[in-house]
């Protein structure tokens, strides 16, 4: 029987309310377990009606900063006995909500340890593929505007495989966002438009040389089931954060047990 500790893992939810479900999934998927009772303990949040939309206030379209409903259920999570958080979704770490998140935290005397999910999976990748070169990234606008990733990559030494924002916003954050067939809008099933325009999305970078691709927003992680054609070596970074959480909570090394990546069209 394996002796778990009693440390909590909390997950912010909502955003959208499929990503905290997912990233809650894989948390389950990548606990070494033969009965309920060695499986982690968990505390979920998912008031997606409290969280302004990420984006929208990226790009000026509310005034509302999602980091205040995002802290405060950070709070809640605190207050049932969570110490190791992470936020499901890509978006909610731009710097300026992230910053204000950590900010509202610091000013409730906050003693929770924070995951920094766009960290985690750029590291991951590092000690992961050292062969890795040419990295892309699929995100929603808001993500792809503020930079996040692009900015740890560039700092880490990779080259980034960039679309200009008319394919970012058509292509790729229209797979999450678009109100008749979107992901968000879908959630019961991935539409024959997603598919087509994740099709699309990997075979642009598929020829321009990108080595490797980050799935940078959570609602992504349900487009893998669909059958790619393309070889192109893709990771989750719903997996990887679910796999610092693991490691965060059990100090277990887990790599080796719990796959690392998934390949389109597997």
């Amino acid at each position: 029987m394996i002796h778990r500790n009693n440390t909590i893992i909390g997950i912010v939810g909502g955003m959208g309310p499929q990503a905290g479900a997912a990233l809650f999934n894989e948390l389950i998927c990548g606990t070494t377990a033969g009965t309920d009772q060695e499986h982690l303990s968990v505390a979920l949040l998912s008031f997606p009606g409290l969280i302004a939309d990420r984006t929208a206030f990226l790009e000026g379209h509310t005034d509302i900063n999602p980091a205040f409903a995002i802290a405060g259920l950070i709070g809640r999570l605190e207050a049932t006995g969570a110490s190791i958080i992470g936020i499901a979704c890509n978006t909610s770490h731009a710097p300026a909500i992230y910053d204000e998140v950590k900010q509202q935290l610091n000013n409730t005397n906050s003693q929770v340890k924070l995951l920094h999910m766009p960290q985690e999976t750029c590291h991951f990748i590092k000690r992961q593929y050292t062969h890795v070169q040419r990295v892309g990234v699929l995100g929603t606008d808001g993500t792809y505007r503020s930079g996040i990733y692009r900015t740890i990559l560039e700092r880490m030494g990779y080259e980034i495989v960039w679309p200009d924002f008319t394919f970012q916003h058509e292509v790729i954050h229209r797979m999450v966002y678009d109100e008749n067939f979107g992901i968000k809008a879908s959630p019961r099933s991935v539409t024959a438009e997603v598919q087509q325009l994740m099709e699309k999305a990997l075979g642009y970078f598929s020829s321009r040389g990108t080595d490797l691709i980050i799935l940078g927003c959570t609602e992504f992680s349900t487009v893998l089931t669909t059958g790619m054609s393309h070889s192109m070596q893709l990771v989750d970074s719903t997996h990887v954060l679910a796999m610092a959480l693991i490691r965060e909570a059990t100090g277990e090394k887990i790599s080796q047990t719990f796959s690392s990546s998934r390949v389109a069209g597997s």
